[in-house]
């Protein structure tokens, strides 16, 4: 690692660290992070590093940026991997920040962005993805079925997944009557997010936020999958750190009523169980698919628990679906 450093970013290597379970290094108290970015086209990179330019520019001095290498490359090979390189103040620990309220700050810069987004850019798009992402495996559904389960895992995910083709028919029609019945506000306009924000996004040690892990998008994303991730790993309920998260982001970003549904819309798509079924069988870990089946298991076990907290949302979060004009979904209050 000395020599590529030396040879492609002019760096030397002062101590090494471990960020988000990628190589880093940090050199003059800057901190670089090596970060394999394997099938990214080229236009993706670019569109990343004029983001994570433009929150720089902004005033952001906890965000990323990738370092070109000394030909100007913003990618490189290192053992047979295209990577980039992250560039990162180190920071002391975020400490007792409200994360509610920094995202909304992040949110803000970004809707700012003034440059055309192509390659990462998922504004408009969720009804397509979910509908390709449920066709793709309704077709590998009627092939276990046919060939019969063979394993545990394979009993349940046959046995359940006709339940979660209804719960996404149902995400996608609540987001197309959104796009129907709401005009969006300013708040609706694309702005920088995440593939999926969690508490854990931003490191805690050195709060550092990395842009390869940006995408182009509404802002409820980033909202709803805190929130997915916060009931599922909080035994599946509303826990305080949700409300507290919600009305920290809203005291900077108020939320519109199209920004109300579209969140819910996000939070009816069970991707959860897309994620823990499409992990199962790209991995050929036997623990990892171990971990999986168990999660198969907590996730099918937890699914009255789910229905619930997506009937009493709006109340458990303090919300008066009247006055922000979010219709409820009628069977799951039964």
């Amino acid at each position: 690692m000395k020599k590529f450093l030396f040879d492609h970013y002019n760096l030397k290597i002062d101590r090494t660290v471990s960020l988000f379970g990628y190589q880093g290094i940090i050199y003059r108290n800057i901190l670089y992070c090596i970060v394999p970015v394997a099938n990214w086209e080229p236009e993706e990179i670019f569109e990343i590093k004029q983001m994570s330019d433009y929150m720089i520019q902004r005033g952001d001095i906890r965000v990323g940026s990738i370092l070109p290498t000394t030909s100007g490359q913003l990618t490189c090979r290192l053992d047979q991997l295209d990577v980039v390189l992250v560039r990162c103040p180190v920071h002391s620990s975020r400490g007792h920040e409200q994360i509610g309220k920094e995202l909304a700050r992040f949110h803000k810069r970004g809707r700012s962005f003034p440059y055309q987004v192509s390659k990462v850019s998922r504004i408009g798009q969720w009804k397509y993805l979910w509908e390709q992402r449920v066709d793709q495996m309704e077709l590998f559904w009627k092939e276990k079925v046919k060939s019969h389960p063979e394993t545990r895992f394979e009993e349940m995910f046959i046995e359940a997944f006709p339940y979660y083709i209804g719960l996404t028919e149902n995400a996608i029609q609540y987001l197309v009557d959104t796009e129907l019945d709401e005009y969006p506000a300013p708040i609706d306009s694309a702005t920088i997010c995440h593939h999926r924000y969690t508490e854990l996004t931003w490191d805690k040690q050195y709060f550092v936020k990395f842009p390869t892990d940006w995408v182009y998008d509404h802002f409820t994303r980033d909202l709803a999958e805190y929130i997915r991730d916060q009931y599922i790993n909080g035994e599946n309920q509303i826990n305080d750190q949700i409300i507290r998260f919600m009305e920290e982001y809203e005291r900077g970003n108020p939320l519109s009523p199209f920004s109300w549904r579209l969140l819910y819309a996000r939070l009816l798509f069970p991707l959860h169980f897309f994620e823990c079924v499409e992990g199962y069988y790209v991995t050929d870990s036997v623990e990892k698919k171990q971990k999986l089946e168990q999660r198969l298991a907590s996730i099918l076990k937890h699914s009255s628990e789910n229905e619930r907290f997506l009937a009493s949302f709006f109340q458990n979060i303090g919300v008066d679906k009247r006055r922000a004009k979010v219709p409820g979904i009628n069977w799951l209050s039964r």
